[in-house]
């Protein structure tokens, strides 16, 4: 039970901060992902690498947001950067040998982003 209160606090802590840089910085998507992470956790998003290929193909130059967890289903040819609470061992093993990006909400608030370079993934 403990491990659950631990990431129940981490989860917390996550969206106080994304509110906050959406206070701070006046963009609206910070607080679109801190309104989905609010979410219960059967209601995230879970999405597989094959969605991320596709999507990379069209939007090479964006930033992908899932605010829930990334599966490793799929193959991956193409480097993407990706967003997520959390990702799977294979989805981000697959991200990684394509040259992308596998980043943590905390190390994303710490990049200066605009709207315009991210795409918020169900």
């Amino acid at each position: 039970m403990a491990k659950k209160l631990y990431k129940k606090q981490n989860t917390k802590e996550i969206i106080e901060k994304l509110k906050e840089k959406g206070r701070v910085t006046g963009q609206a998507f910070w607080r679109t992902v801190a309104k989905k992470l609010e979410k219960p956790r059967r209601l995230m998003p879970k999405v597989n690498i094959e969605k991320l290929e596709i999507l990379g193909t069209k939007h090479s130059n964006k930033i992908f947001i899932v605010p829930g967890k990334v599966l490793g289903k799929g193959k991956l040819s193409k480097p993407v950067k990706v967003c997520a609470l959390t990702f799977s061992e294979r989805a981000k093993s697959e991200i990684t040998k394509n040259k992308g990006e596998a980043i943590t909400f905390d190390k994303l608030m710490e990049k200066e982003v605009k709207g315009k370079e991210v795409m918020i993934i169900q």
